[in-house]
């Protein structure tokens, strides 16, 4: 090999390496970004199911309704 080519593997070597490194950093986000979702999405259906417990209760409901 000349040095010609030697630095061509090099430079391509570097950039297969960088673009390696950014699709992990993505891969974390996505997946951080799901397992967040997913948290959200039960303590959503958890405040709706509170919220639709305290309205049924007696108290909450107004007067003209009992």
């Amino acid at each position: 090999m000349n040095v010609q080519t030697n630095a061509d593997v090099r430079a391509v070597l570097s950039f297969v390496e960088e673009r390696q490194e950014r699709l992990r950093r993505t891969s974390l986000q996505v997946n951080e970004h799901r397992q967040r979702r997913t948290v959200r999405r039960w303590i959503g259906r958890q405040l709706v199911a509170l919220g639709s417990r305290l309205a049924n209760e007696p108290t909450m409901r107004p007067v003209r309704a009992r």
